[in-house]
């Protein structure tokens, strides 16, 4: 048995993870206007926020098409794999899923295994590193599919967004009328929860955002020890960097932690300057 793994891109799977693992990537559409382009391979990160700065309406984003994914499926088929493992973004907020179980009715010779991460970002690079252990240590599709759901029951993803206009015009993140309607301007506080973005607090400054994330963060995890744990950013690298101490210290984690670009098929959803953590534990 020869397993092949695939992701979509907004897992925002870093190289160093992608080598170790051999992780394939199947990039969704960021769309300005009429002009489509493939996530990070036609459109990097500073490209978007610079046509973002500019841009004189909201750009969208669209799933891969099955035919992406097949072709995917049909490169490992030739590379002498007889399975694959497909992690996408959550199903509740995208297509993408869809698109990657249409897929695997289109190619023949392969066994396909599609999976719902209800998550985003490097978390799915995470679980598709539990599900590469498992494999490398002889264990069965099941066992690492399994590994994959244990990292999901175990995991958060929360972070303050700063520009609400993209959560207005994405219409992706439940509750966020809220915010939009606020007699005043409010942070919202994000969080994928059953697989479904939502708002879930609010807060009148960014730093009183951040400070309630952190605290939301440490209560999911209870008396339960972080594995891993990153800050997550849109387009603020260098503020991403200077907060990863306060949260590190916060939420006590003692190990490396990774500071990842929401990249722009995520950013399009959630907007610019967004900042928070995601993470899981055992």
């Amino acid at each position: 048995m020869k397993v092949k793994l695939i992701a979509d891109s907004t897992s925002n799977c870093p190289d160093n993870i992608r080598m170790e693992t051999g992780i394939e990537l199947v990039p969704v559409y960021v769309i300005f206007g009429h002009e489509s382009y493939k996530d990070y391979e036609e459109m990097s990160i500073d490209e978007f926020h610079r046509r973002l700065a500019t841009a004189q309406e909201m750009p969208t984003s669209s799933q891969p098409t099955p035919t992406d994914f097949a072709q995917a499926y049909e490169r490992a088929h030739d590379e002498g794999y007889s399975d694959i493992i497909v992690l996408t973004v959550t199903a509740k907020a995208s297509g993408t899923f869809s698109s990657a179980k249409m897929a695997a009715e289109m190619v023949k010779g392969i066994n396909v295994h599609p999976v719902d991460s209800g998550t985003t970002s490097i978390m799915m690079c995470w679980m598709l590193q539990e599900a590469s252990k498992v494999l490398s240590a002889g264990g069965s599709i099941e066992e690492a599919i399994a590994a994959i759901e244990q990292v999901k029951a175990n995991s958060i993803i929360i972070f303050a967004v700063t520009d609400i206009r993209h959560l207005a015009y994405s219409g992706r993140t439940k509750g966020y009328k809220r915010a939009v309607k606020a007699a005043v301007k409010v942070k919202p506080i994000v969080s994928i929860k059953d697989g479904v973005p939502q708002a879930v607090g609010q807060e009148r400054t960014n730093k009183a955002a951040l400070e309630e994330l952190l605290a939301m963060a440490t209560q999911a995890k209870g008396d339960h020890t972080w594995q891993r744990l990153a800050v997550v950013h849109a387009g603020i690298p260098d503020d991403a960097a200077k907060w990863s101490d306060q949260a590190k210290a916060v939420l006590g984690y003692n190990g490396p932690m990774e500071i990842v670009d929401f990249g722009p098929a995520l950013t399009v959803h959630f907007g610019p300057g967004m900042l928070g953590v995601t993470g899981y534990w055992a």
